[in-house]
């Protein structure tokens, strides 16, 4: 059965405001109407401003997140008298949604901190009186010694009317809000907008409307049509109205509009689960098969929608018949065993696909359904978009050449070659990163030496970075005098990956120049040159440099300094390690406190500090070279500072212990061991080994079958070497 839609079998979100929040005095909400209205008809948009002060300095800080994956954040709530309608609640109370999202905090000072909400989002109004409005917030937290506690705030309380909304003022709306998506000349502001005006204006004609936008290929994100159609009152017709436009030439049945579909067909056929029974274990196992029982119907109505999606692709055009397609691949990407799906789509047609798609559409299905587009016809779009002279997407260039090299490296290689000699730029830097173009083969390209050397010499060159990398992998000892004489002029000053291609190209021509270099460069992100100096047994002769470094007073490159111990360190970087860490506890125990908790108006020594100890902890606590006992883990804990000694304390172990191997696309192995991480096989048959003999292991390895059997095998091969034990592992295919 292939997976469910966007939202409904995923990570359970925290939608529920913050637990334990408490009120307080020395911080205000305020709320007002944006526009100073305070009169609206049925379906018009509320605009609130929500305004927050602090009454003390330095006491408060904001978050400033504006957004959640679920579709709404619930860090406000807000509260009408009479009651109306939550236009969401079936839609979140039929499913399981993934939260969370990228946010950061302020200092909350007494000059207002404004966020603007439409109320409309969480209250519907659809009836005319007069209404009172206050609202809660659990944005602002209060500094404390090792950790913000979060605050309840209440604003005032607003009153204001909604009247009754005739239709000559409901078409208006609709007609403005029409024209303004129709417009070459609407900015994005005034699109969202208009949207907005269309998912809150609830009536027939908004909801068909809707419809018709998200089944309209504009590549341009969905929730307002969404949203806005699990909110209607209208969600009969809205089914009817998708059903209908389904067959429809032009409509693009993309995922968003099969995953409406298939959502309003399940909420109108489907009552909302009753709430999870916290204290009951046997009305906890029926509420789990119920809601499983639910999951199971809701993908069945999934599937079917979706193949009678890929029997109307030969009907599509245009845009229309590509994002169809491009849907199709997406889910079919998403349950590598079905590929039902796929078989009713022409090798011929993907690909014309994939060319007519907008370039972040190329990208969406490169970077989600690469295994299924590694078909033969997919070699010449490929081409053509590695040949183009100007693209816009950021990364889409260096993407198609990673594809296109693992599809057919014999025709890739002259691409590779052609951009080597002339490097495109994207944004003033290489479009085509160097750990992309340094895939061939060939042990050196001496045919690129002197044009490698020579733009080397160049100064201020956008290609700097790369050609030093490009050099380190490709270029011979013919043209080793005239790069120490480059990198000799600017010694100190190289970037790190200017640094780590010169070292690199010096381990290869001069090991002996090249050992020296490194021991006094920048560290950890010497991602090639390192890996080479241990391969080549000479690590010894750079560690001490290394160690010098981490104790050297810049705490950045102290830091970078600490990881590369951490990642390729022995028993003297483990020793160092600790040394320096105890080092730090002492230096900054008077100071423990600023260090507990990060604040946004952190001083930079703090700041600096706090980054460089907790460098240090991870350093230790999850180095690649040795495996902490509980009673270091006890040690490092108590050395820790504020969150940091929280996440120490997780470190803890015993038997069995966590086993968790991962193959993502590409081949690509990420394993957890506990608090340890390791990206391929050798490293962590290594890790394993360092456990007590004896020690059990819960092995549990996902991916394609014959990845998992292969790894399944080793691992128990090199337990039964090592004397550990191996649980029976619990296989699953993604």
């Amino acid at each position: 059965m292939r997976a469910a839609g966007l939202a409904l079998v995923l990570t359970i979100s925290a939608l529920a405001a913050p637990l334990h929040a408490q009120g307080d005095d020395g911080a205000s909400l305020t709320i007002s109407f944006a526009n100073g209205t305070t009169t609206f008809h049925v379906g018009e948009i509320i605009p609130v401003e929500l305004s927050f002060r602090a009454l003390a300095p330095d006491t408060y800080d904001i978050s400033t997140r504006d957004y959640d994956r679920s579709g709404r954040l619930d860090i406000e709530q807000f509260h009408v008298n009479p009651p109306g309608r939550d236009p969401l609640q079936k839609y979140y109370s039929l499913g399981v949604f993934m939260g969370g999202g990228l946010g950061s905090a302020e200092t909350l000072s007494s000059q207002p901190y404004v966020v603007h909400e439409d109320l409309n989002e969480w209250v519907a109004l659809d009836k005319p009186g007069h209404y009172t409005l206050y609202v809660t917030s659990w944005r602002v937290s209060r500094r404390a010694a090792t950790r913000n506690e979060p605050v309840e705030l209440q604003s005032n309380t607003l009153e204001f009317d909604i009247v009754a909304a005739d239709p000559a003022w409901q078409q208006q709306t609709l007609s403005a809000a029409v024209a303004t998506l129709n417009m070459d000349s609407t900015t994005k502001d005034e699109k969202e907008e208009a949207l907005r005006t269309l998912r809150y204006l609830d009536t027939p004609d908004s909801a068909r409307e809707l419809v018709h936008l998200i089944g309209t290929a504009s590549g341009d994100g969905d929730w307002d049509e969404v949203a806005g159609l699990a909110g209607s009152p209208y969600q009969r017709l809205a089914v009817d109205e998708l059903e209908k436009e389904m067959s429809a030439p032009n409509t693009a049945l993309t995922g968003s509009y099969l995953y409406i579909l298939t959502k309003l067909k399940f909420q109108l056929a489907n009552k909302p689960l009753p709430p999870y029974p916290k204290d009951d274990a046997q009305a906890q196992q029926a509420w789990q098969k119920q809601r499983k029982n639910q999951d199971e119907k809701y993908a069945a109505l999934q599937d079917a929608l979706y193949d009678q999606a890929a029997t109307l692709v030969a009907s599509k055009f245009g845009p229309a018949k590509a994002e169809t397609v491009k849907a199709l691949l997406q889910q079919a990407s998403s349950s590598p065993e079905d590929s039902g799906l796929l078989r009713s789509i022409p090798p011929e047609l993907i690909a014309s696909t994939f060319v007519s798609l907008s370039e972040d559409g190329q990208w969406d299905l490169l970077t989600s359904s690469w295994e299924r587009l590694k078909i033969p016809t997919m070699v010449a779009p490929l081409e053509k978009i590695a040949e183009e002279p100007d693209i816009k997407y950021q990364g889409l260039r260096d993407l198609v050449f990673e594809c296109l090299y693992d599809l057919d490296p014999d025709i890739a290689r002259p691409i590779f070659l052609k951009e080597i000699q002339q490097p495109h730029l994207e944004d003033g830097t290489p479009a085509v990163k160097s750990t992309t173009l340094t895939r061939l083969p060939d042990e050196t390209l001496p045919q690129f030496d002197q044009m490698l050397a020579a733009r080397l010499a160049v100064k201020n060159s956008p290609t700097t970075d790369l050609d030093a990398q490009l050099t380190g992998r490709y270029a011979t000892k013919a043209i080793l005098p005239k790069v120490k004489e480059i990198y000799q002029s600017s010694v100190g000053t190289w970037d790190c990956e200017a640094e780590d291609g010169f070292v690199l190209y010096f381990l290869h021509t001069d090991p002996d120049y090249g050992v020296k270099r490194l021991a006094v460069a920048p560290s950890a992100c010497m991602e090639n040159s390192l890996p080479a100096v241990v391969k080549m047994k000479r690590w010894n002769e750079v560690e001490p440099g290394i160690i010098a470094r981490m104790n050297g007073p810049d705490l950045w490159r102290a830091g970078q300094a600490a990881e590369a111990l951490s990642r390729y360190g022995d028993a003297e970087a483990e020793k160092a390690l600790w040394q320096r860490l105890k080092q730090f506890h002492v230096q900054w125990a008077g100071r423990a406190d600023e260090l507990a908790v990060y604040r946004p108006d952190a001083k930079k020594d703090v700041s600096e500090a706090m980054e460089f100890g907790a460098a240090l902890v991870e350093a230790i606590g999850k180095a690649q070279g040795w495996l902490l006992t509980n009673d270091q883990i006890r040690a490092l804990e108590d050395l820790a500072f504020g969150q940091e000694r929280e996440s120490v304390k997780q470190w803890q172990w015993s038997s069995p212990v966590e086993l968790d191997v991962n193959f993502l696309g590409e081949g690509l192995m990420q394993a957890t061991v506990h608090q340890y991480s390791e990206m391929d096989m050798a490293s962590l048959l290594s890790k394993i080994e360092q456990y007590p003999a004896g020690t059990e292991f819960q092995l549990n390895v996902s991916g394609p079958q014959d990845k998992v059997a292969a790894a399944t095998a080793r691992i128990e091969d090199a337990a039964a070497t090592y004397g550990v034990q191996i649980e029976e592992p619990t296989p699953s295919d993604h």
